[in-house]
């Protein structure tokens, strides 16, 4: 059996091992993370990689600091415009986007905030207009293989894709060959529209037949 072995890795991108050794933690903790979507990742011939600078700014979340009581939220919540402030989970539903992407965006000061009664609240006008950065590199194909005045952060890769459904990546290209996914295909590499990855449903199966 032969195996690829990535001789030079793009800049700006380590594995999940090297992840885990910055961070001093297991490897199995970086793999939850990139599911919860706290990290950037690519695939790179076979092997998930993961934004370095993502992984060295990476500040984990306080613990013992949970979801804040109903008798607190309700106090909060009375002393905002809630036109114009909404939590970070209403954030993250109204942008279909994970929590820590919020917490993220919002530790960058590109979404304003206001904190009352000690829960923290999102500038609703910042949610509805922000747009999540997404590096690309000159030695990336995600780059080329867009079409021109395509977002980038519209589509995403196979492997992300599968992640964010928690399935296979042959059931993702699956559903794309058969165009219930719309992608991008250049050479070995195919984006898929993230849209329709959240919004997929699978079709039920005929199921066993009825007896007679």
């Amino acid at each position: 059996m032969s195996i690829r072995i990535i001789s030079k890795l793009p800049k700006g991108w380590i594995t999940q091992a090297e992840a885990a050794r910055l961070r001093k933690v297991s490897s199995a903790a970086i793999s939850r993370l990139l599911r919860q979507g706290r990290f950037r990742s690519k695939t790179v011939a076979g092997r998930c990689l993961v934004y370095e600078r993502d992984v060295l700014d990476f500040k984990p979340r306080r613990r013992g600091v949970g979801r804040p009581s109903k008798s607190v939220m309700q106090a909060a919540e009375a002393l905002v415009n809630r036109n114009e402030w909404i939590t970070q989970t209403e954030a993250a539903k109204l942008r279909k986007l994970s929590l820590g992407a919020i917490e993220g965006a919002i530790g960058k000061g590109r979404i304003r905030t206001l904190k009352s009664n000690g829960v923290i609240f999102a500038r609703k006008e910042d949610v509805l207009n922000y747009r999540p950065r997404i590096d690309f590199h000159p030695e990336s194909p995600l780059q080329s293989i867009l079409p021109s005045g395509a977002t980038p952060e519209d589509w995403i890769t196979v492997a992300e894709a599968a992640r964010m459904r928690g399935v296979d990546q042959s059931t993702i290209i699956t559903q794309a060959i058969r165009k219930r996914i719309r992608s991008i295909k250049k050479g070995r590499t195919r984006l898929v529209y993230r849209e329709d990855i959240l919004n997929f449903k699978r079709k039920p199966g005929p199921g066993r037949p009825k007896k007679k």
